[in-house]
């Protein structure tokens, strides 16, 4: 190295090399703080997830944080969702016994189902504006309830005791425990203790409620007044209705499926329309001629669907096809329509019916118990021979006279049912039809005796070929008639909702951060 370059090269050390040295130890102290704080973050970071793993898994927050306010008064999560579930519950109840079949997948979150297309909705919406919409009536009647004073009736107490024992044994066999029980199906948070406060409250809600329900009154005026606003509903109408049906066959003459295009379809039903339609008509005819319409059901049976001569209806119940028809009040005795329904693409139906006449039916309704004792066929026979209907007879008549020679009561009879009757309905309700009236669809020897004159604690046997067999009868009580039953429960209802409107008037609902820890 020269020595011009040699004094360059320390010139600059001298110049810039302890800056530099300084420099770079100044930037590894930094990195060294950074990772530092850094490492610090990360471990409070650790720390602050693993304090809410704990605080979520005891369900501190769903039992501090509210999830809703009505009225002042704080609700949590764990509140929402026990009153959530209940109402979820009560809407698949309701589905099932009704039409035998539940509105959405149970397996799915509610919050991941739509309810109403057009608008997005989910159930999980749906069902909180159904939950919340309960909560503000049954904090007003509670409310209202306890200002007053109230105390639960002894059958409301009685049933609330009854729900509450059925706890300690509900759970067998399907859960670990009572209270594993409480939390799989109303909130998993939601201790015993809790869960009765919440169902006591409800109790004494509902209770309160009916108390006001059953305390209103009415007189005949009222029910009068109803009637005449109502007329077309309220009364019943006696027609006679013949029905044919056109329809594609599905099977040959074998039994064996028969395939179709659309087109061959829609050939065979208007082929079968073709044949059945002049039918109906001419059965029309033979109506608006004067002819007897049982004697027109015998002569037409083969051809026919099905017929009822002198059927009885309510106005409320008349089929839509001819329902403004029979309503006209022009409409006199002996007066026909025909009227056509195409329920599909491979079905028409065509209806040929008469007036016969239109009443406001008095006559009191019924409640009967009965045992039935169907006669037993022979192997491949369509019907009981006599002999067995006679057997059956001698059998139906031996339990009555076992029910006389012992307590002789209703309760008797009901274990008399429960044991022997032949009707597969006897399990759930024991034996006994209520509010039977003239426009009831039971069998007519059934429907006859029920709705003749008769005591408390009456009894008889009657014939049915329809039942094939033999109901013996137990006549249970009478009760008004449907017309003024239908118009009692209407005003009871409209006043009862007016009540409920101006008690819980104010309670309104305001939605807090709790809500978030509702599960669907």
């Amino acid at each position: 190295m020269s020595a011009s370059r040699e004094k360059k090269t320390r010139q600059d050390e001298v110049t810039q090399g302890p800056t530099s040295r300084e420099q770079k130890r100044q930037q590894e102290a930094k990195e060294a703080r950074r990772s530092k704080v850094l490492y610090t973050v990360v471990g409070v970071v650790c720390a602050v997830l693993a304090v809410a793993v704990i605080v979520w898994n005891t369900g501190v927050l769903p039992r501090t944080m509210t999830a809703v306010t009505i009225n002042g008064e704080k609700y949590n999560a764990v509140d929402v969702q026990y009153y959530f579930n209940t109402t979820r519950l009560n809407l698949l109840t309701l589905y099932y016994e009704n039409f035998g079949t539940i509105p959405f997948d149970t397996s799915t979150s509610t919050k991941e189902l739509i309810y109403n297309e057009e608008s997005g909705q989910t159930w999980y919406d749906y069902l909180m504006e159904q939950t919340i919409k309960s909560m503000q009536v049954n904090a007003a009647l509670a409310d209202k309830a306890e200002a007053e004073g109230y105390t639960m009736s002894q059958e409301a107490q009685e049933a609330l005791d009854s729900s509450l024992k059925s706890l300690e044994t509900v759970w067998v066999g399907r859960y670990s425990s009572r209270d594993a029980y409480i939390r799989a199906n109303y909130g998993s948070y939601l201790s015993y203790d809790h869960y009765v406060e919440l169902v006591t409250r409800d109790a004494l809600a509902s209770d309160y409620a009916q108390t006001y329900y059953d305390g209103l009154s009415y007189t005949d005026e009222d029910y009068e007044a109803y009637y005449q606003e109502n007329t077309d509903a309220l009364d019943t109408y006696t027609l006679s209705e013949f029905v044919f049906r056109a329809n594609v066959p599905t099977t040959d003459e074998e039994g064996n499926a028969i395939e179709m295009t659309d087109e061959e379809k829609a050939e065979a039903l208007a082929k079968a329309q073709d044949e059945l339609k002049p039918v109906a008509e001419e059965l029309q005819a033979k109506l608006e001629a004067g002819e007897d319409p049982a004697a027109l059901a015998e002569e037409y049976a083969d051809q026919l669907y099905s017929s009822a001569v002198g059927k009885k209806t309510s106005g409320s119940s008349l089929d839509s096809l001819y329902s403004d028809w029979a309503k006209d009040s022009a409409r006199q005795t002996g007066d026909v329509t025909f009227a056509e329904s195409e329920s599909s693409s491979t079905t028409t139906y065509y209806y040929v019916v008469r007036f016969e006449d239109r009443a406001r039916d008095d006559g009191n309704t019924a409640d009967v118990r009965h045992i039935l004792v169907q006669a037993e066929e022979s192997d491949g026979a369509e019907e009981p021979t006599e002999e067995q209907y006679a057997a059956a007879e001698a059998k139906a008549e031996e339990l009555l006279e076992q029910w006389k020679s012992g307590e002789a009561t209703e309760d008797s009879f009901t274990a008399l049912a429960k044991e022997n009757s032949d009707d597969p309905a006897v399990s759930q309700n024991e034996g006994l039809y209520a509010n039977i009236s003239s426009t009831s669809s039971y069998v007519k020897p059934f429907l006859d005796w029920a709705l003749a004159d008769h005591q408390p604690g009456d009894t008889g046997i009657v014939r049915s070929d329809d039942s094939q067999g033999y109901h013996i009868m137990y006549y249970v009580s009478s009760g008004d008639p449907t017309w003024k039953q239908t118009a009692d429960s209407t005003l009871r209802q409209e006043d009862y909702s007016a009540w409920e409107e101006e008690v819980s008037s104010g309670y309104e609902a305001t939605n807090g951060s709790g809500l978030n820890f509702v599960n669907g």
